[in-house]
């Protein structure tokens, strides 16, 4: 059974009075090993397991035992509330048939905790002797909030013997034979807390392949932001709370006109995206800043490459027009800090820290499409009856051909009625189709015969 604050007191003069009359020959240690403790998250907890050995002396039996451990306050604390009770374990634990110690209480101090126990009242049977280390007690300790906050590296504490805890102080000494207290000393311990490796986390602006109009420099694509963290094999993604970024293009070239958030977040608080998702498009660039919840409940791991975020670009018609077709134009989406009015940066939110982000900067390939689709001379994205019957009202019903080039089908560079027989060979009789009908491209054999426009092929 446990005792109250008026049977501490007693055993805390009882522990005084026997400090008077130490015994000589045995000596005990007590002591906990060092840790490492992660604490990538800016806090950590983690308990301490304090043992005794005898080191000197014949083996003694015991009859209990008190300690008072110091910390550092501005980094630690012990958990638990007074009157101060840690947890038995081992020999401890298995006094008085499993139920522990007849006696375990202690005080709780902003830097460090004291704990007097006797293993029984009446039965002094109930001993332990300790040839060999054994675990007695288990601490909880917690980092203060925030005092972590902001660490880059390792940090190390030490636990250890305090002679300064209580009123009156509380001794670290070991009860043996009939009441006497034995030398004991009380081993320092080291705590590291383990910084997380620096989070690597890059904007990605994928790769691209657009087309444009070459007669009127048109054309549109969607742009596709990816953010990836650069994760160590056998660890996992941080999970993320959000982001901002920048993505830069060139404005004579390309034209940012929407912007939005990709499936990683539209699938956010139950399908309905990001609580906070604000877009800036600029001359040049856009910018975004994302919150996927204002109270912290949602998170995103990027262990692979993942969609963020889709920009919808626009050509600049002037910067395109007239380009041949099939010819090509590169250009690149650049991640970068600074664009819009309020400089915007690239970072990622974990555990409420910013982490500066990287860029790798994707190119766009945008080709000119254009030229015409032979034998297609009504324009209509097919070679069918409806194109020979086209040519025919154009040469002898005074009907418009605007593409001489497509209703040229036997490529002999010139619009005759041996183009409507080629038409109507290849498409009943088995004669030959019209060279490179089925696809847009600019002719292969220039001549007389022009295109003055072709929308099939813009």
């Amino acid at each position: 059974m446990r005792h109250g604050g008026l049977i501490f007191g007693i055993f805390v003069l009882l522990f005084v009075l026997f400090t008077a009359s130490a015994a000589w020959g045995q000596t005990f240690e007590i002591s906990s090993p060092d840790q490492m403790v992660p604490a990538g998250g800016g806090s950590a907890t983690f308990s301490a397991t304090f043992s005794i050995v005898q080191v000197t002396g014949a083996l003694e039996e015991t009859k209990g035992f008190s300690m008072a451990y110091g910390h550092d306050s501005t980094l630690l604390e012990v958990v638990g509330s007074n009157p101060y009770i840690p947890t038995p374990v081992g020999s401890l634990a298995a006094l008085n048939g499993g139920t522990g110690p007849d006696f375990i209480q202690g005080e709780v101090f902003t830097n460090g905790f004291t704990v007097g126990v006797i293993y029984a009242f009446v039965d002094q049977s109930q001993v332990i002797t300790f040839g060999t280390p054994l675990p007695m007690i288990e601490v909880d300790y917690a980092t203060i909030p925030g005092a972590l906050s902001g660490s880059t590296g390792n940090v190390v504490t030490t636990i250890s013997s305090a002679s300064d805890l209580g009123t009156p102080p509380a001794t670290t000494v070991v009860v043996i034979g009939a009441g006497s207290s034995a030398p004991t000393t009380g081993m320092p311990f080291s705590i590291t807390f383990q910084a997380a490796p620096p989070m690597a986390f890059e904007v990605i602006c994928v790769d691209q392949a657009a087309t444009f109009s070459s007669s009127t420099g048109v054309g549109s694509f969607t742009g596709t932001v990816q953010i990836d963290q650069d994760v160590e094999p056998g660890d996992t993604a941080a999970e993320t709370q959000g982001f901002s970024l920048g993505v830069a293009h060139d404005a004579a070239v390309l034209e940012a006109t929407a912007v939005d958030y990709g499936a990683s977040l539209a699938s956010l608080e139950g399908g309905t995206g990001p609580e906070f998702f604000n877009v800036g498009i600029i001359s040049g660039g856009i910018t975004v800043g994302c919150i996927y919840d204002f109270q912290g409940g949602a998170f995103i791991g990027f262990d692979t490459p993942t969609e963020a975020v889709l920009v919808q670009y626009d050509t600049v018609p002037g910067a395109l027009v007239g380009t041949p077709p099939g010819a090509s134009i590169s250009t690149t989406l650049t991640p970068t800090s600074g664009l819009g009015p309020t400089g915007v940066t690239m970072v990622m939110v974990v555990d409420g820290q910013s982490i500066d982000m990287t860029g790798q900067a994707g190119s766009v390939l945008l080709t000119a499409i254009g030229g015409f689709n032979r034998g297609d001379c009504n324009d209509d994205f097919s070679f069918n009856i409806g194109d020979a019957i086209t040519l025919l009202d154009g040469l002898f019903l005074g009907g418009v051909i605007v593409c001489a080039n497509a209703c040229d089908s036997n490529d002999d560079n010139q619009g005759n009625i041996a183009d409507a027989v080629h038409m109507l060979a290849a498409l009943f009789n088995g004669g030959p189709m019209p060279p490179g009908t089925g696809s847009c491209a600019p002719d292969p054999t220039p001549g007389a015969l022009g295109c003055e426009d072709y929308t099939s092929c813009s």
